[in-house]
């Protein structure tokens, strides 16, 4: 059996929309999804591509089952959202532990961090494993 790094619990699936109520309204009455929590995060740290990053994005948040859904809207700014021309899934969150690990170690594997920041008590880094994968990867830190 494979030995995994200590990244390894999906904890979100990250779902890119053109309009985050319609969308969630739709979960909710289609699949009992929900409800959402819809707000617009006060990111703090924010970077894209690696330099400093100034962006609003409006989300969406809700539970299915163990997993937590998340709607994206971009509002403002260059985000990597905005680079896809087209709508629906976007990233698997990973939950870890330490952030810092567990950037550094991707980064050995040959994956760059795309998009970064931190709200209170979670901190977040985008990777660029597309290519490789099918899918970003987003690495979540909470604390509790």
């Amino acid at each position: 059996m494979h030995t995994q790094s200590k990244a390894t619990e999906v904890i979100q699936v990250g779902i890119f929309v053109k309009d985050v109520n319609k969308t969630a309204k739709k979960l909710e009455e289609l699949l009992g999804i929900g409800p959402f929590r819809i707000f617009e995060p006060n990111y703090k740290n924010l970077t894209y591509r690696g330099k400093p990053g100034k962006f609003k994005v409006r989300i969406g948040l809700a539970k299915a089952g163990p997993i937590q859904i998340e709607l994206t809207q971009p509002v403002h700014g260059r985000t990597i959202f905005g680079r896809r021309k087209q709508y629906g899934l976007h990233h698997l969150g990973i939950h870890t532990k330490n952030m810092k690990k567990s950037v550094d170690e991707m980064k050995r594997k040959g994956f760059k961090v795309m998009q970064s920041g931190r709200r209170p008590g979670t901190k977040w880094a985008y990777l660029e494993t597309e290519k490789r994968t099918g899918v970003i990867f987003e690495l979540i830190e909470r604390k509790q």
